[in-house]
């Protein structure tokens, strides 16, 4: 067993994304059993999340146009 500190947060809807993308985790995992931790990291970086949506919409979109701007 580890020892955890729990704190309040400055931000709830990051909360509520990362508790969505549980939800979704599961719900990908019961469709499909047989799916690994790299599918489904693929399948919720596709997914569209809310602090994005005045951006890239989904946290791949964001993370490629990221990378565009720091390569050129």
């Amino acid at each position: 067993m580890q020892t955890v500190h729990l704190g309040v947060t400055a931000n709830r809807s990051v909360v509520d994304v990362i508790t969505e993308f549980a939800r979704l985790a599961e719900i990908h995992h019961h469709d499909d059993s047989t799916v690994t931790l790299v599918e489904l990291m693929v399948r919720l970086a596709a997914t569209p999340c809310r602090p994005l949506y005045s951006r890239k919409v989904s946290p791949d979109r964001e993370l490629a146009a990221t990378f565009q701007v720091i390569t050129t």
